[in-house]
């Protein structure tokens, strides 16, 4: 039971990084014009640029600023689908898959902390801070919770 529930949570999380993944790029495409999609959040790169105007911050550092978060977002999703695709039964290469997955991810969620405390956006870094917060303490409970009992 507790090896499924460590499985469940690279699961979850590859899940959770394919959706921010998709809610940007779509984002992204709608701000280009390719596609309109409502089901689709794509303020994300809107926020980005009101956030950054105060600080004189241009559109070529905007946007690229805004790529760089959705390969990011791609990376962690992609490390994200080789853990989940890698049987348990080869522990080693598992749990060196889930750790590149979790590191690589947990990285955009500092690199948010430490933007979000330049630009000064507290309410924005508390929502940052409670979803790496969460990420990281499933990342803790895999390494921690020991596996199924024998019997």
């Amino acid at each position: 039971m507790r090896v499924l529930f460590k499985q469940s949570l690279v699961v979850f999380w590859g899940l959770w990084w394919a959706i921010a993944f998709l809610t940007d790029f779509v984002g992204g495409l709608e701000m280009l014009g390719f596609t309109s999609t409502p089901w689709f959040d794509g303020q994300n790169y809107p926020f980005l640029k009101q956030t950054l105007a105060p600080f004189g911050a241009t559109a070529a550092i905007d946007i690229a600023l805004f790529v760089g978060i959705i390969l990011w977002a791609l990376v962690s999703t992609l490390l994200f689908s080789f853990a989940i695709v890698t049987p348990y039964s080869h522990k080693e290469l598992w749990i060196k898959r889930v750790d590149y997955a979790f590191v690589v991810s947990l990285g955009l969620w500092l690199a948010f902390f430490l933007a979000d405390q330049v630009v000064m956006k507290f309410d924005l870094e508390q929502n940052h801070m409670v979803q790496g917060g969460f990420q990281l303490l499933c990342y803790l409970t895999i390494h921690l919770l020991p596996d199924d009992s024998p019997g």
